[in-house]
């Protein structure tokens, strides 16, 4: 629900420049030796392209390339043709999609490189719902483990040549990534807009009477929010609440509007200034204080770093346990 910005991905794709130039050269490798007389002249074309594309001398790092670059080669590369190549019977041979796809070798990356590389961007929860972990673990012996599935935000089969550009992989929970499949969203994960980094255009908003009604009740079934999104310039793009079922998750979860209600009683002002005053003498950041304060991120850049910071910092700051920045 928040972006990263592009020179902090550059910067992780650098420390990993060896791993990235040998994924290309063995891509590359593969790529010509896909026989082209299978094909017909669309898809050899295709074939043709895609391998440019993985030359060492290609003008483009089609690994490394921005989300603008992406955006211009779909446009100049286009999605795939459709397959030419069926048995008598008419069950499809092996597809030039399926040739491209072994070739990039995504699931073997999938599983030792994007564990490694995702660790280090820093992303620790589900970049489209913000309610499950996408962590990489370390097992007992001493390899990664990645508790996330990856999402082409262009469909790999559509554009199979994408499919390990980094800036068109996004870390998701496996029901978001389900959710999303070949749905048309607008969500821009890696930008150069500094200001997309450090505010979200996606709100969580208790309602007007909830917190009167559950202190009345004291029963959080009782609290009702809703969740905001931007006006997307796709008119084809399908709405986050509609596709990942932000709301719906979300409301299993009302117990944590609760705590904060109950926090923001009692912690009155005078409370929350001794309360201050004790966090001082340990000399540690004035965010940490608010962190503790409501149990979770209290700022929007920092929503990747763990579930339901979003939904939390939220209504902590709609019932005034934390200020607006």
């Amino acid at each position: 629900m928040i972006a990263i910005h592009e020179n902090k991905v550059l910067y992780v794709q650098s420390l990993f420049k060896i791993e990235i130039e040998n994924q290309r050269e063995n891509a590359l490798t593969k790529l010509k030796k896909i026989n082209k007389n299978q094909f017909n002249t669309a898809e050899k074309n295709y074939l043709r392209s895609v391998i440019r594309l993985f030359e060492k001398n290609s003008s483009i790092k089609i690994i490394e390339c921005v989300p603008n670059t992406i955006e211009n080669l779909i446009v100049l590369i286009g999605s795939i043709p459709p397959n030419s190549r069926f048995y008598k019977n008419g069950k499809p041979k092996k597809t030039l999609k399926k040739f491209i796809l072994d070739a990039l070798n995504y699931k073997y990356l999938r599983g030792i490189f994007y564990p490694i590389y995702f660790k280090e961007l820093g992303i620790k929860s589900c970049v489209y719902c913000n309610s499950q972990l996408s962590i990489t673990a370390v097992k007992s012996n001493g390899t990664y483990s990645a508790k996330f599935d990856v999402d082409h935000y262009y469909s790999r089969d559509k554009y199979p040549f994408l499919s390990i550009s980094l800036f068109n992989l996004y870390p998701a929970c496996a029901s978001c990534n389900r959710l999303k499949s070949n749905n048309k969203i607008e969500f821009e994960l890696y930008t150069l807009d500094s200001k997309k980094t450090t505010k979200s255009k996606y709100n969580f908003k208790m309602s007007s009477y909830s917190k009167s009604k559950y202190l009345t009740t004291r029963d959080a079934q009782e609290i009702n929010f809703s969740f905001s999104e931007p006006t997307y310039n796709d008119p084809i793009a399908k709405k986050f609440n509609d596709v990942f079922h932000i709301e719906s998750i979300y409301e299993t979860q009302k117990d944590l509007i609760e705590e904060l209600i109950i926090k923001s009683q009692i912690y009155n002002k005078s409370y929350l200034k001794s309360l201050n005053e004790n966090f001082n003498k340990l000399s540690l950041h004035p965010e940490l204080f608010k962190r503790l304060l409501v149990g979770n991120y209290t700022q929007d850049k920092d929503i990747h770093k763990r579930p339901m910071s979003k939904i939390v910092m939220d209504i902590a700051k709609q019932l005034n346990l934390i200020r607006e920045e």
